[in-house]
């Protein structure tokens, strides 16, 4: 699952206004037999190919690795080897290559010139500043620096500084925004310098903790058109210093960069049988983090695809709807592969799909179960889905409620594929077990587990392996090991076989979504039928949406 964070929303998804409406009961769909065919030993089986493709490519499936282009393969051998029609469909990720060093000088109060690092820096004491990934050949000359208005120094924690445009003074307006990293994403904070008309920015450390004091390596988007820096909190404050004590300090800036494409597989098969103006999509992402193999995040998706697949090509009852599987690349990158197929899907595909349903992260070990908030009846209208988005939520919290299961709502905050189909209008849902956010007490009540640590202990590290997901994460995952580390081994015991439990209980909800939407006719309310009709009107134009930690604040 890609990092970003709720504060990001509003710049990522389309927002639908209005009261959304009342949600009807969904009809019985009988899934049992497909649940019993769909096992947690065959997605498990697909999980471990997937550990063995990470082991033999330096222990990632990461986008721009070979492990990736072997898992694509393992998904397109495996699928036609059960009888789908399966193809690649290329998607643009740019990479980013800095030509020469970036420079960063304070021309007045002081003359000064701070000390260059690069990719290979990132965290580094040594240097002071790193350019931005996508940052492109300019250079500025003794250009003015306006700080943001929400700097704090020293910092409490959390600033939010550069998170809204009402930070930017009238005075960013043709000089060098400098900006203080806090509660919103960097790309967030970047793209509202552009709009404030900054021509570069020096986006510094938070200060506020001993592990944020450092130049780090992050991305802006593909194609950023302005120069801009991450400095360490050391070069933020003294700028900041020099402006607020009235010494209109001003800096030479340059980057050096140059955008080259590259292109990446997504896979697409459909099952043969079904009503191709009734399209039910299904989404993982294939890709992991450079740190590790992704068995959870999101093999554990991928695998479940894949098993389902295999059950359905098997005979028995077809498919009313046409179901397609997806598999994208670049998750981890800023959701590129889904948004590149997203927005080059042609209108009249558009207005052919039904829904979309991503699975993304179904076997945490420390799980809570989460349900997508389709119709924003708890995180706001803002925050819903396309019509029909809250009769997949409800389809899927439905089939936990009626066995006595307790689910809870998150909102579509940006940070997993269906983004691009909701930027599309198309009504999109999803469960999640969960990732670096901590258990609370009142999710040990619902799910058990460990309070406070992890829903994923391993999440975006290199023990998201097969061996985690089949056993328990390390000890040393626990947020007590440093102190307590017999407690750590006790917290990290009880979870064993936790994400095997997650795993069987979410194959099953979502079997059971999927069978649904692709057995029932006309399954999403009419208000769905204008909303499509109105989707052919309408023109999008993809943008490559980042890099790895893109979404980091």
């Amino acid at each position: 699952m890609h990092r970003v964070r709720l504060a990001a929303t509003a710049a990522i998804i389309v927002a639908f206004i209005g009261a959304p409406p009342a949600v009807a009961a969904p009809p019985d769909v009988d899934s049992t037999r497909l649940e019993q065919l769909v096992t947690v030993e065959g997605i498990t089986e697909h999980q471990q190919a997937l550990q063995n493709i990470a082991d033999l490519n330096g222990g990632t499936r990461y986008t721009r690795t070979p492990g990736y282009t072997a898992s694509a393969a393992y998904v397109k051998a495996t699928l036609e080897k059960a009888g789908y029609d399966v193809r690649y469909e290329m998607f643009n990720m740019p990479e980013w290559r800095e030509t020469a060093a970036p420079v960063l000088q304070q021309v007045s109060p002081t003359s000064k010139s701070y000390v260059a690092g690069s990719a290979a820096d990132d965290d580094s004491p040594s240097v002071d500043f790193i350019a931005f990934e996508h940052s492109p050949t300019t250079s500025l000359t003794n250009v003015k620096v306006v700080p943001t208005d929400d700097i704090v120094i020293p910092s409490p924690g959390g600033t939010t500084s550069g998170c809204e445009m009402s930070d930017f003074p009238a005075a960013t307006n043709g000089s060098v925004s400098l900006i203080q990293r806090g509660t919103c994403g960097f790309t967030q904070k970047l793209d509202n310098a552009v709009e404030a008309g900054a021509v570069g920015v020096i986006l510094f450390n938070e200060g506020d903790t001993a592990g944020r004091r450092n130049a780090l390596f992050r991305s802006a988007s593909s194609g950023y058109p302005l120069p801009a820096v991450l400095s360490s909190f050391a070069v933020g404050q003294e700028l900041y210093n020099a402006y607020e004590a009235g010494q209109n300090p001003t800096v030479n800036l340059t980057t050096n960069g140059v955008d080259e494409e590259k292109l990446y597989p997504n896979v697409v098969a459909e099952t043969k049988r079904g009503d191709a103006n009734h399209m039910v999509l299904l989404g993982a992402h294939l890709d992991s983090v450079p740190a590790g193999p992704g068995v959870n995040d999101d093999g554990s998706g991928t695998a479940f695809q894949l098993e389902l697949a295999e059950q359905l090509a098997k005979a028995g009852t077809p498919p009313r709807n046409k179901i397609r599987f997806l598999w994208f690349g670049g998750e981890e990158d800023g959701l590129v592969g889904s948004q590149y197929y997203a927005a080059h899907l042609s209108d009249a595909e558009v207005a052919r799909t039904d829904m979309m349903l991503d699975t993304d992260m179904i076997a945490s070990p420390n799980f809570a179960r989460l349900v997508y908030d389709g119709d924003g009846s708890t995180f706001g209208s803002e925050l819903a889905g396309p019509a029909g988005s809250g009769v997949i939520e409800r389809v899927l919290t439905d089939y936990w409620s009626e066995r006595g299961m307790a689910s809870e709502t998150i909102p579509f905050d940006g940070r997993s594929d269906y983004v691009g189909f909701i930027n599309r209008g198309i009504p999109a849902g999803g469960v999640f077990a969960g990732a670096e956010a901590h258990k609370t007490a009142e999710q040990v009540a619902k799910y058990g587990g460990v309070l406070g640590e992890q829903l994923d202990p391993c999440y975006h590290e290199d023990c998201d392996t097969y061996s985690t997901v089949t056993g328990q994460p390390p000890a040393s995952t626990m947020e007590t090991y440093s102190t307590n580390p017999v407690l750590a081994q006790q917290q990290a015991d009880s979870l064993n076989g936790n994400a095997l439990r997650s795993l069987e209980q979410f194959k099953n909800t979502l079997v059971h979504a999927v069978w649904y939407f692709a057995r029932v006719k006309n399954a999403l309310p009419s208000e769905t039928i204008a909303v499509n009709a109105k989707k052919a009107e309408r023109s999008y134009q993809f943008k490559h949406q980042g890099h790895e930690r893109i979404g980091d604040r």
